[in-house]
């Protein structure tokens, strides 16, 4: 007899299924406008859940940060982590140092 899965659990599989659709999409739809053939995982190899960011490194980032951004924002900001292998939260710190430093 298998256990019945928590609603927590139906969520967080739902939501990792959702991002990495949204990846997928994004990784689609960046092929197109820039004329090369997009490397996107075949459908079913790629686990979200087996992978994330919390498993790629540990910092000493303890503090909890939430705001409400731009879908526009939230995507832009997702492509460059993953192009550029960082966290959110080191591109969070970057924006702030590059924003300090442009201020003087």
């Amino acid at each position: 007899m298998t256990k019945r899965p928590s609603a927590a659990q139906l969520i967080t599989e739902r939501t990792a299924r959702a991002a990495a659709a949204a990846v997928n999409e994004e990784a689609q739809e960046e092929a197109l406008t820039t004329n090369f053939q997009a490397s996107l995982p075949a459908p079913g190899l790629y686990d979200p859940g087996e992978l994330d960011g919390r498993s790629l490194r540990a910092t000493n980032r303890t503090h909890q940060f939430a705001t409400r951004i731009k879908l526009e924002t939230h995507k832009q900001m997702k492509r460059i982590v993953a192009r550029d292998g960082i966290t959110l939260g080191e591109l969070i710190e970057k924006a702030i140092e590059a924003y300090e430093k442009e201020r003087g």
